[in-house]
């Protein structure tokens, strides 16, 4: 039986058809599902190669696979799961589902196993695999936005189509024995940038929806001076991190950048959102952004490592805001309200505590090892957690119309 619902403009039309696999009814759901168990299996293989126990990507470089790995195969599923979901917001146009959710989600699988076994001889089709993936999503994305004549809706796609270039240039650096460095730093830039961007109309949107079922007033309205200047220094700090990490012009404005986020951070603070395990979770980790934009001012001025800033940002900041919003996203779209487990409390912190944890093995190198097996098997947690109750709705659960509360008709991303 199919649903026959007209698609309305302005928000995600809800005549999806409900008669086929509900793992491929929504984009989030195979890609959340996917990245969260590719979150595990990725950090679990760094440490039994960390150890020793294991040899990975020797032709690639073990190192550049653990950082590819994070970078443009586990934070792209979870961002292209939400940019499926946000996408029909803006259009008002049916959402991907079925069989070409299923051909696109195999071809980031595929990504991943081919970038497991990379070798000599099958280098390029293997790296070839993996890099079709953003590009087609672009496509996707571009297409559905010029049909629907919502061109002021490119920024998202333009941040999946330079990961996509930087993942070309990441690729050929790696192959040839370059530094995979800078590559690496314009990649977290970008997510950085993505979320800088939008936290702005994401943050206070979902706290002022909780803030009003709690019956507290809501936020005050957003100053786009303050936000202007937020983005711009931002942007500013992460082309100079990612071009001269150690120039002193990068610590000079690191250090502007980390005071503009204290500021907008502060804006958005209310000591009972502390209450609420998911709202807390997004607060906590855009928090990690100045932190990490400290870390660079660190970094360039000798105080601390040169990977520090860039886990600070990867593990605390996106990823901490990555598993917050999975959450959030994941209940409002299959009618469950906030009311979430203690397991479920639990995923946001573990990864806060992972960064931190990690930042302790580039303090005390000496304890390197057991360092890192201890910050990856709080990541490992983190997303066992998130799948205990997560795994289950995203396979299963559909939303009830009728019966159960719709999700909000716009969650602006711009």
């Amino acid at each position: 039986m199919k649903e026959e619902t007209r698609p309305t403009r302005g928000g995600i039309p809800r005549g999806l058809g409900r008669d086929g696999a509900i793992l491929l009814s929504y984009g989030f759901r195979p890609f959340y599902l996917g990245a969260s168990l590719w979150a595990i299996a990725t950090i679990a293989i760094w440490i039994c190669t960390n150890s020793g126990w294991l040899q990975t990507a020797e032709t690639y470089g073990q190192s550049a696979w653990h950082a590819h790995e994070l970078l443009f195969g586990f934070m792209p599923a979870v961002l292209v799961g939400y940019l499926m979901t946000t996408v029909p917001n803006w259009t008002g146009r049916f959402p991907l589902s079925g069989k070409p959710l299923g051909r696109l989600f195999i071809i980031w699988v595929a990504g991943r196993l081919s970038m497991l076994m990379v070798g000599e001889t099958t280098a390029v089709i293997a790296l070839l695999i993996d890099w079709i993936f953003l590009p087609l999503f672009a496509y996707f994305c571009l297409r559905e936005v010029w049909v629907a004549r919502r061109i002021a809706d490119v920024k998202p796609i333009l941040c999946v189509s330079s990961l996509a270039l930087i993942n070309g240039g990441f690729h050929i650096a790696a192959m040839h024995g370059g530094d995979v460095g800078a590559w690496a730093r314009a990649a977290l830039s970008v997510y950085v940038l993505l979320i800088t961007a939008t936290s702005d109309k994401l943050i206070p949107s979902f706290t002022n929806s909780w803030l009003a079922q709690s019956g507290r007033p809501r936020l005050a309205t957003g100053n786009r001076i303050v936000d202007s200047f937020v983005l711009t220094a931002t942007l500013l700090t992460a082309t100079m991190w990612t071009y001269e990490p150690s120039s002193l012009l990068t610590a000079t404005l690191a250090a502007v950048a980390a005071g503009a986020h204290l500021v907008r951070a502060a804006r958005w603070f209310r000591p009972m959102i502390l209450r609420s395990p998911l709202i807390s979770g997004m607060h906590f980790s855009y928090g990690f952004i100045p932190l990490g934009l400290l870390g660079m001012g660190a970094t360039a001025l000798d105080l601390l490592g040169p990977l520090t800033a860039m886990h600070l940002l990867a593990i605390g900041s996106v990823t901490g805001m990555m598993l917050a919003v999975m959450n959030r996203s994941i209940r409002l779209h299959t009618g469950r309200n906030e009311k979430i487990s203690w397991v479920q409390r639990l995923s946001v912190p573990c990864v806060l505590f992972a960064a931190g944890v990690r930042i302790a093995a580039d303090l005390i190198p000496e304890y390197y090892g057991p360092v890192i097996a201890t910050s990856g098997l709080f990541w490992i947690s983190a997303f066992v957690l998130f799948l205990r109750d997560n795994a289950g709705l995203l396979c299963h659960v559909q939303r009830q119309p009728g019966r159960q509360p719709s999700p909000p008709t716009r969650i602006n991303m711009r």
